[in-house]
Parts: structure tokens; C-alpha cells; sequence
């Protein structure tokens, strides 16, 4: 990945918006870039740490892209279309799943997306 996974955790632990957008998550939320995956696992709302998903290795939500296009997401001040991830799925062909579960916690990607740009920008 192209950010301190172990420095994202810890920063989103502590962060009280994204603990508020992900209060009710059960599940897991993968992040992959060019066949790399970062499973961030949840229980009842909370970060549980970071591993290989629920017992069913069902995925709730999953976000994915090319280095490029990551390194483009997590810019500092990201051009048109790279602001969230959503946009940048649309736009420039990035992945992000259907789910129910992507929708209901759409805040809580864009908040985890600012957490990540927060570590990869040196602010974390």
C-alpha cells in the first residue's frame, strides 16, 4: 500500500468521525491496489484491526485501484474527480462496490479517505 497501514489504524481509532460513520459496522472494508488488499475488520462499530475479513471472507465493502490512481486519491490537494473516492470510481476507474453496506457507510470512506491522505501527507 502506498501509506503506514499500522499509522492509518491508529489514526482512525482515535479519530472521532470516522468512529461516529462506522458506529454500527459489522464486516470489513477492503482496500486493494494492484492485488495488494488491506482488510480493515470491524465488530459492532468498531476497528478491530487489520486482517483477512469476516469468517466468510465476505468482503462488506471494497474500494480498489492502480497505484496511479491511489497516488492520485491521497494527493494533498487532489485535481477534479480524485476528491473521493466515489467520484474517482466514476471518473477514472477506480473500484468501489454495490453493496448496501457502501452506501449506508459512504461517509465513513470519505472520512477514511482524508485519514489516508492525513498519513500519506505526513499530518499523521
Amino acid at each position: 500500500m502506498l501509506i503506514d497501514i499500522d499509522r492509518l489504524i491508529a489514526r482512525a481509532r482515535d479519530d472521532f468521525e470516522f468512529k461516529r460513520e462506522t458506529r454500527y459496522l459489522n464486516g470489513t472494508i477492503a482496500l486493494s491496489m494492484d492485488g495488494e488488499k488491506a482488510v480493515l475488520d470491524f465488530a459492532d462499530g468498531k476497528l478491530t484491526g487489520v486482517g483477512s475479513g469476516t469468517s466468510s471472507g465476505h468482503h462488506r465493502i471494497e474500494v480498489g485501484g492502480t497505484a496511479e490512481q491511489w497516488s492520485q486519491l491521497l494527493m494533498d490537494k487532489p485535481v477534479p474527480f480524485y476528491q473521493c473516492i466515489q467520484s474517482a470510481a466514476v471518473r477514472h476507474g477506480m473500484t468501489i462496490s454495490a453493496t448496501d453496506e457502501t452506501f449506508a457507510y459512504l461517509p465513513a470512506l470519505n472520512r477514511l479517505t482524508t485519514l489516508m491522505r492525513d498519513v500519506r501527507n505526513g499530518r499523521a
